[in-house]
């Protein structure tokens, strides 16, 4: 049986099109876990005095995360967010970010330091994106 050419040219654009969207999509090995609000942070970078409370007068508050198995040149990101709270019509504001470039199987910190007028009280988050996508969301309060 022959096939016509429409048949094959529509059987090569389809394989074409699937070969372009499997390489634009890029699956890395990299994994987030472990994501730990605290009051600080050893020398590498674990949790210490884990909490997802804190005081308006802490001077600066801290995430500790677990990659594993990452590659080369993996970038991590936090993003700090004010969600809501006595800030009166300002939700879910960014405050700051930060990204590092890691590999391998590490812990990696993050913190934020106090604000000038102190840190206002209210529900507050930081997001864990890898490579640009979003892997955890990690809540906490200051009260």
């Amino acid at each position: 049986m022959k096939k016509s050419p429409l048949f094959i040219a529509s059987i090569i654009s389809a394989s074409l099109l699937l070969a372009i969207s499997l390489t634009a999509c890029e699956v890395t090995t990299a994994s987030l876990s472990e994501a730990t609000m605290c009051r600080s942070v050893d020398s590498d970078m674990r949790p210490v005095d884990a909490t997802d409370i804190f005081t308006t007068d802490i001077p600066e508050i801290f995430c500790s995360v677990k990659l594993s198995s990452a590659p080369p040149d993996t970038e991590v990101k936090a993003e700090w967010i004010y969600v809501q709270g006595e800030l009166e019509g300002t939700e879910n504001y960014l405050i700051d970010d930060y990204t590092l470039t890691a590999e391998g199987t590490l812990y990696l910190g993050f913190s934020l330091i106090e604000p000038d007028a102190g840190w206002p009280k209210g529900e507050y988050k930081v997001i864990l994106y890898v490579d640009g996508k979003e892997k955890l969301s990690v809540p906490f309060t200051v009260q």
